[in-house]
């Protein structure tokens, strides 16, 4: 859809939605304390204008027809708290009566709808679907100059709202922007950096020395990285990891990547979207730094960090055994997958690499973790093509993704 700027900031749409309904992301572990408060979301969206349809579908009923935006009350705290809720699944506590204000303003929206009926007995449910939102954000720092961003969300819910409205989508989406906000490196940069002073400029942290990460006066030097190799011996009780998983994790935007090896060798998902060079990456801890793209392969893609001694996570020698229980790189909850079966060569063999298929936890067949760790932590499992929910999930064994890599790109 075109962009739409109206001007009207009025408490619009739907009345207030059970929360509850919502389908949310994974959390992502602790919150940071920002120094940014949640303002409001206001809507900048003209009323009468075209928001999406009711679709033809599997349980949809006719009508099939256009919807066009009408503005009720009770939006208002139903946004803020989606940019609540959103900026914390980013990994953000926004904190409340900081001099920084974060607002936002919905300016665009695409909506996917379904009248959804019972099978057995075809009477009306509810409204299901999905939806788009883009939303331009502004933090306010006085004195400093008013920061713009902009982020766009998805939002969905198979489960009809007691209202029978699509307002639960639309906060879902709103949440999913917000949180894609809180994943920006210059949005994560400011609002973890201190507020402004007097002329208008903000004190950010500290930059990484060229050589990389600098220890800390209670954290010793990272030990140099073990190499990736796949053999046929079992995995030894030796087999330390280098750094946390959650500490060697990266984002990009919304897409995190992983350190797999301490001279800086990151791996993140293939999106397919082409990335600037160098790319901006953010660390666990909050700094920026850069990368370059080393090679793409098995939808992934090899990125290189400068020369240093990174905090990387140990790459697992051989694949996880059958029924061997594999977790999230967080560390939040419980077992989230189990191994059912091994797939592929023992050995790296070109471009065919070993691989396993995973039993999932039912609420990860949406979408399913891209990598995951055995219980010393060590990387274990990385996600290879998409699957049908409720089948097992295939999985390539990490250490030989690593080998291709370093064998198809020079330096590595």
């Amino acid at each position: 859809m075109h962009r739409l700027t109206g001007s009207v900031p009025v408490p619009l749409l739907l009345v207030l939605l059970l929360a509850g309904c919502a389908e949310r992301p994974p959390a992502a572990g602790p919150r940071v304390p920002a120094t940014v408060a949640a303002g409001r979301v206001l809507i900048d969206l003209p009323v009468g204008q075209k928001a999406g349809a009711y679709e033809w579908g599997w349980g949809c009923e006719a009508p099939y027809n256009d919807v066009a935006w009408i503005a009720e009350g009770g939006i208002d705290r139903i946004l803020a708290d989606a940019l609540r809720d959103g900026a914390g699944w980013g990994g953000l506590a926004l904190t409340p009566g900081a001099g920084r204000v974060l607002t936002g303003r919905l300016v665009d929206i695409d909506l996917s709808l379904c009248r959804r009926v019972d099978g057995d007995t075809r009477k009306p449910i509810g409204t299901t679907g999905e939806g788009r939102v883009r939303v331009d954000w502004e933090v306010t720092d006085p004195p400093g100059p008013i920061r713009h961003f902009t982020t766009e969300g998805m939002g969905e819910t198979d489960i009809p709202a007691l209202n029978g409205k699509y307002g639960i989508i639309i906060r879902n989406a709103t949440a999913d922007a917000a949180r894609r906000l809180a994943g920006l490196p210059e949005f994560r940069q400011l609002a973890l950096s201190s507020p402004a002073t007097g002329a208008g400029s903000s004190t950010l942290p500290p930059p990484l020395p060229a050589t990389g990460l600098a220890p800390s006066p209670t954290q010793p030097a990272l030990p140099p990285a073990a190499p990736t190799i796949l053999d046929d011996n079992p995995d030894t009780a030796d087999d330390t990891a280098i750094a946390s998983p959650a500490a060697a994790l990266v984002r990009w935007g919304s897409v995190t990547g992983v350190i797999a090896d301490a001279k800086g060798l990151v791996l993140l998902p293939d999106t397919g979207a082409n990335l600037p060079s160098p790319l901006p990456l953010m660390m666990a801890d909050g700094h920026v730094i850069q990368a370059e793209v080393g090679g793409r392969a098995f939808g992934f893609v090899l990125l290189r960090l400068s020369a240093g001694n990174w905090p990387a996570i140990m790459v697992r020698r051989q694949r996880p055994g059958v029924s061997q229980l594999l977790h999230r790189p967080d560390g939040d909850g419980g077992p989230v997958a189990m191994v059912a079966a091994h797939t592929g060569p023992a050995r790296s063999q070109g471009a065919d690499v070993p691989s396993l298929l995973l039993d999932l936890d039912e609420a990860m067949w949406r979408d399913p973790p891209w990598i995951l760790v055995d219980g010393e932590g060590r990387l274990a499992a990385l996600r290879g093509p998409r699957t049908l929910p409720g089948d097992p999930a295939p999985y390539y064994a990490p250490a030989g993704v690593m080998a291709h890599f370093r064998a198809i790109t020079p330096g590595s």
